[in-house]
């Protein structure tokens, strides 16, 4: 959920102590303006905030006319993260991104949330597009956390429980994936930055990366994308998200076989050694979900610390392994390990379609809805 409460709670003191918001000028001459009508009392403040990665800025308040409508305006130099709140500065409210010259036109209608119809501004249209898919989770959530209340004590069992945690884990993961699609294929904006940096307690590293991208295309002068940049350098080049390093090694019978070239493939890169005994004990998994799946567009690229080349070639024959196979045969030496940063094996990194690292550590049991989101 959005975690923007806190952020704002410092406004607060200042309607008990003033009776008024501390306001900053945002006068112009090549303005903006925003003009809308929701459904609350007469009279109740709405405030126009500046939405900052540390706080609420908040810019101007005014009160609603007896139609229930508000109008605000003033000058931004570049696309801006704007907030409305009502009431109070507490969320829930509403998003906008505001630049010079914008005509914004809201119809709100307030309850849990407020949801909204929004004409004007650039990028506004993206904006409200997000905020429906996210305050729609957040729903969900609520009524599921009220289901779970609504549950006799004396009649939860342990299956119980287990399916409670699977349909919870379920819907934060969905929630994340529509997000995550969003960032992805959504107009590149600053409602790509919003995403990433305000609908998630901790940061998802491969939504910083990707965010960051498409930015830095789109918008590279822009403050939003500045600060992904920054996160992004944060991260390092081995974080979920990142561009995956290319590999270069012989296969057995001595040919270059690239990771690069798997790109449009989602890629296994699975760390193993012939004298490995849990990497042989996964192997089988593996092979059964390589055969699920490698038609689908599923590939395995094991990079073997083996020494031994005639060792390494037995391993693949007794266990039956029919994808690609690189090694240097320089064992805990080898490139590829000191590239990855592979200080233990079985390890793997999963590469989407794009050549990014998707998840890391992944083992056979927890590849399979992985593989099947990313390939179905």
């Amino acid at each position: 959920m959005i975690n923007l409460k806190q952020a704002a709670g410092f406004l607060i003191l200042c309607i008990a102590i003033l009776g008024i918001f501390p306001k900053v000028s945002i006068a112009g001459s090549d303005q903006f303006t925003i003009d809308g009508k929701v459904n609350l009392d007469p009279g109740t403040i709405v405030v126009l905030s500046h939405l900052t990665p540390e706080n609420f800025q908040a810019l101007d308040t005014v009160e609603l006319d007896a139609n229930g409508k508000f109008e605000f305006s003033g000058s931004e130099e570049q696309s801006t993260l704007y907030y409305l709140t009502f009431k109070t500065a507490n969320p829930p409210g509403v998003p906008l991104i505001v630049e010079n010259g914008a005509k914004i036109s809201l119809d709100i209608t307030a309850g849990d949330d407020y949801q909204y119809t929004v004409k004007g501004g650039k990028y506004n249209a993206s904006m409200q597009k997000l905020h429906t898919l996210y305050t729609g989770y957040d729903r969900q959530i609520k009524t599921f956390n009220a289901e779970v209340e609504s549950l006799d004590p004396a009649s939860i069992t342990d299956e119980i429980k287990q399916t409670v945690q699977q349909d919870y884990q379920k819907l934060l993961f969905n929630r994340t994936m529509d997000i995550e699609e969003f960032v992805m294929t959504a107009e590149a904006s600053p409602a790509i930055y919003f995403a990433v940096r305000f609908l998630f307690a901790k940061p998802e590293s491969r939504m910083i990366f990707i965010a960051a991208d498409r930015l830095q295309e789109a918008m590279p002068e822009s403050e939003y994308t500045k600060q992904l940049q920054e996160y992004k350098e944060m991260y390092g080049p081995l974080a979920e998200g990142a561009v995956a390093p290319n590999i270069k090694l012989p296969n057995p019978e001595g040919d270059s076989i690239e990771l690069h070239s798997l790109k449009g493939k989602v890629v296994l890169i699975d760390f193993w050694a012939s004298w490995c005994g849990p990497c042989r004990q996964e192997n089988p998994n593996v092979r059964a979900l390589y055969k699920e799946y490698h038609d689908k567009g599923f590939e395995i690229y094991a990079v073997s610390l083996d020494k031994n080349l005639a060792q390494w070639e037995a391993a693949i024959q007794k266990d039956q392994l029919p994808w690609l196979h690189v090694s240097d045969l320089m064992a805990w030496n080898s490139s590829a390990a000191r590239l990855y940063d592979v200080h233990s094996i079985p390890q793997t990194y999963l590469i989407d379609k794009d050549g990014r690292i998707y998840k890391v550590g992944l083992r056979s049991h927890d590849l399979e809805p992985v593989l099947d989101y990313l390939l179905n």
